[in-house]
């Protein structure tokens, strides 16, 4: 035991990304168990209607914010890294005050817009949706640039900073503030939750920016900035898409079952969904340092570090998932359980997304390597065609088979879009990112 713990320092201390990554999942498994508390919270809370509506709405309002950043939360990692890794700070200065305007004012013109559409439309919005939806529209540019800010962060290699604000203090002052309109007499309602969660976060955008503005100034110092904004507009809108239709894909399952089954409904699939999500942090941690490793690695022009860089992140993901998806669904049912009765009729959902998890941690960080690559146009066409074929699949399955056939569609999707990866990565830039037969007993993923 002394000797394998001996054995994890050394690999630790030998490789400082492997130890990022490691750092990262920890905070992000004890966030998870933090969440997962909050939502079986806000599960016993609210109705179930209600919790339908605030986690479809949450769930719009994740897709939304990736569009109203404009895709600098995305581009970030492809320019920042490449500026500090060549000591060019007054282009990185330039490209931090661009990005930080085209969000704030972005998400500004988006949010009124929508206010607007609202407006104009609030006879055809469902009663118990519009407040809900107003919230979403008013919130937006707050919810945007926290997303600029994490990217920011992650292109900096500041990894607390981009998992602690969000996925820490945001559901444990969610929840306090849950808790003290119960103890008010208040019985709180979707509205109330997604309004507490714009407030919260508020909070967290002060204290982010501050952090940041206070490295970035001790890190470069009084400096002039530089500005190509036509280059970094130029390659960071059309990412506004990719993240568009990429988040879309990522969450397609609960957006296609809010049009189709109803609200009670879409909350049982997304406690199954949230609960095997404890597993599928392993994937987040690993796409949080990856990104800015693959982009260091491309700025050094070392195809053969690139390559190494790709296959551990790869290897490392799949076969942390494996056993983690696995021990999820041990204990899935008592989980369901502890959201209330009726949600441990998702159980068998949890299998079935189980297995598309899996397949889709066989080919790591694939879509951060396009990205970084330049290829964001490959990465956009996979993720919209995956969205496409998810949307039809479930069109067809849900109806007679209910939320296992979107479950059922999920992992189809996942398992033809890991094959569509494995083959465009390949040929457009020569790297293998499906994952091999081999443990990462000696990984290779230097720092």
């Amino acid at each position: 035991m002394r000797a394998a713990i001996l054995r994890v320092r050394e690999l630790f201390a030998a490789n400082q990304n492997l130890a990022d990554v490691a750092k990262t999942f920890v905070v992000r498994v004890l966030a998870a168990g933090l969440a997962f508390g909050v939502q079986v919270f806000l599960a016993r809370s609210l109705a179930m209607g209600e919790y339908g509506i605030y986690v479809t709405f949450w769930t719009w309002m994740m897709v939304i914010n990736l569009v109203a950043v404009f895709g600098f939360s995305e581009s970030s990692l492809r320019f920042l890294p490449r500026y500090i890794q060549r000591k060019q700070h007054h282009w990185a200065m330039g490209f931090l005050k661009t990005g930080y305007l085209f969000t704030v004012f972005g998400a500004l013109f988006l949010g009124v817009f929508g206010l607007v559409l609202l407006w104009v439309l609030k006879d055809l919005v469902a009663p118990s949706h519009l407040i809900p939806l107003m919230i979403v529209a008013i919130g937006l540019p707050i919810m945007a640039l926290e997303l600029y800010l994490e990217g920011v962060s992650r292109a900096f290699g500041w990894y607390m900073l981009t998992t602690i604000p969000g996925y820490v203090v945001r559901p444990l002052f969610l929840a306090i503030g849950v808790f003290a309109i119960l103890q008010l007499g208040i019985t709180p309602d979707a509205a109330m939750v997604l309004a507490l969660v714009i407030i919260v976060t508020i909070g967290i955008v002060l204290f982010q920016s501050a952090i940041i503005w206070f490295r970035i100034k001790k890190l470069f110092g009084r400096m002039q900035k530089a500005s190509t904004k036509k280059l970094w507009v130029k390659s960071s809108l059309p990412l506004m898409l990719v993240a568009g239709v990429d988040e879309m894909y990522v969450w397609s399952d609960i957006l296609i079952l809010s049009f189709l089954v109803s609200a009670p409904e879409v909350a049982i699939y997304f406690a199954a969904q949230r609960s095997l999500s404890l597993a599928s942090f392993i994937q987040y941690a690993f796409m949080m340092v990856s990104a800015r490793q693959f982009s260091l690695a491309n700025a050094m022009r070392d195809r053969a570090e690139l390559q190494r860089r790709v296959s551990s992140a790869t290897k490392w993901t799949f076969w942390m998932s494996v056993p983690a998806v696995l021990a999820i669904l041990v204990v899935g049912y008592p989980l369901l359980a502890m959201f209330g009765a009726g949600f441990t009729s998702g159980y068998i959902v949890m299998f079935v997304l189980g297995a598309g998890l899996i397949v889709k941690a066989s080919v790591g960080q694939a879509t951060d390597l396009l990205v970084i690559m330049g290829h964001q146009r490959t990465n956009f066409w996979v993720s919209a065609t995956g969205l496409v074929f998810n949307i039809v699949l479930s069109v067809i399955l849900v109806p007679g088979y209910g939320i296992i056939g979107a479950a059922i569609a999920t992992s189809i999707t996942h398992v033809l879009r890991a094959v569509a990866m494995t083959i465009l990565v390949k040929k457009l830039t020569g790297l293998w990112v499906l994952i091999d037969a081999v443990p990462p007993f000696k990984p290779s993923f230097k720092s």
